[in-house]
């Protein structure tokens, strides 16, 4: 397994925006200072999936997935949506 530098790791949490990794994926909507939509990693009708753009994290209250950038893009390649 690769170990990469936690300066690399560090650099590439900060160049990206989470809202940006996860509306490639999922359609987000605005919610007052965070997005909603459907989770993309269980079945769900209405969103229980939320992103935070000042924390640069996501969670999924249904499913309880969540932690910043970097864990949706390794989840989202798990589930090869």
């Amino acid at each position: 397994m690769v170990r990469y530098s936690d300066e690399l790791i560090d650099e590439i949490k900060n160049s990206n925006d989470i809202v940006d990794i996860v509306s490639q994926y999922v359609k987000l909507k605005r919610m007052g200072s965070n997005y909603s939509g459907l989770c993309p990693f269980h079945n769900e009708k209405s969103p229980s999936f939320f992103v935070s753009p000042n924390k640069q994290i996501f969670h999924c209250f249904g499913c309880g997935v969540g932690r910043k950038c970097i864990s949706f893009y390794k989840q989202n390649r798990r589930n090869k949506f």
